[in-house]
């Protein structure tokens, strides 16, 4: 199994920085090392080699090179605790590979959307439609996505990633023995 693990970078608070760096290796090491599975991620696969490159290229590479990693992904791990535009860009391209996403997200107040309300040009008054606040109801809508999993900690999304990811192999194992046998 191949896994594109995939992340908001640009608007991490540059004080939790280190920890969701920490957290990103530790999965990416986790799912190599305890369940044998190719793991790839910008931090590790395309992030270091757009430092090399001329500043009018990388965008264009950022995208071609991100877009490479989903495409050659089995499932998508979206570790999505922070807003990302490029994080949803993902998850579109994931979605129309038909490709399955795992979504993974901390329980943090401090990055939970509050409720809003505003006034439609009619004057009538709406409440913005924020879900649970965490992650946006537009990417949680995604019809590929099995699973979304929240966490506390570290250890927490370690722990429930790798169970989810197994639950997925499992499950995409006995579906794949299914389609051979009924054949």
């Amino acid at each position: 199994m191949k896994i594109y693990l995939a992340c908001g970078l640009t608007h991490v608070p540059r004080s939790e920085f280190p920890a969701y760096v920490n957290l990103l290796q530790s999965l990416a090491v986790r799912l190599t090392d305890m369940h044998g599975i190719e793991v790839k991620y910008a931090l590790q696969d395309s992030d270091p080699q757009l430092g090399q490159k001329p500043f009018a290229d990388r965008a264009r590479l950022c995208y071609a090179w991100d877009k490479e990693m989903v495409e050659w992904a089995d499932l998508v791990v979206a570790e999505a605790s922070f807003p990302s535009t490029g994080l949803g860009i993902e998850l579109q391209i994931a979605c129309a590979r038909n490709t399955p996403i795992i979504v993974a997200f901390k329980l943090d107040e401090r990055h939970k959307a509050p409720p809003v309300e505003y006034r439609t040009p009619d004057h009538d008054l709406h409440s913005l439609q924020l879900g649970e606040g965490y992650v946006s109801l537009m990417a949680l809508g995604l019809p590929t996505i099995a699973k979304v999993l929240s966490y506390r900690n570290e250890a927490d999304a370690l722990s429930k990633v790798g169970a989810a990811v197994d639950a997925h192999r499992s499950s995409s194992s006995l579906l794949a023995s299914a389609t051979v046998g009924s054949q």
